[in-house]
């Protein structure tokens, strides 16, 4: 019977777990499609902005990017091509983890160039990242990219641009 309650408890604790996180999921694709930035424009072509969304111990870093009609920023090159591709940056405070990958917006194929994927007037990143046990509240998480933006006629310098996001509850 012990044996019955102990698995009981871990499959209702594991189902609390999950609508918690489904709870956090449905708030940070809000939080994502809510981030806005400032218009593009020719002379400044790619705009980002960016945020953090904390819920009890775990945080969302998210990076929203925005591209002037007929600029792109790249997602995937291959080494034979001289593009740059994005570069998402992400510095933690002490007392903070990033936990897996950067999860990203689907790229869309180069028709210029078969195997280069790009990103054409939006993209969005989101990391996850969990604060330690004991780690003390605060902090400043850096993020932002580093990209390299161009049209058809013409490819910009590379950029990095990078936010610093207060650690705070209510963010």
């Amino acid at each position: 019977m012990k044996k019955l309650i102990g698995l009981f408890m871990i499959f209702l604790s594991s189902g609390l777990c999950a609508s918690a996180q489904s709870a956090f999921e449905k708030k940070i694709t809000a939080a994502v499609t809510q981030l806005t930035s400032t218009e593009p424009t020719n002379e400044n072509p790619v705009t980002l902005n960016a945020r953090i969304l904390l819920e009890k111990d775990s945080i969302a870093v998210i990076v929203k990017v925005r591209m002037a009609p007929g600029w792109h920023v790249y997602q995937y090159v291959p080494s034979t091509m001289p593009y740059i591709p994005i570069e998402q940056i992400l510095k933690l405070p002490e007392g903070l983890q990033a936990v897996g990958k950067w999860e990203i917006s689907k790229p869309f194929p180069f028709a210029n160039d078969p195997g280069v994927l790009i990103y054409e007037k939006q993209a969005w990143f989101v990391h996850r990242v969990v604060r330690s046990a004991g780690a003390r509240s605060g902090g400043v998480i850096q993020t932002g990219l580093y990209y390299q933006a161009c049209d058809l006629r013409q490819c910009l310098p590379p950029v990095e641009k990078i936010f610093d996001l207060k650690v705070e509850p209510g963010n």
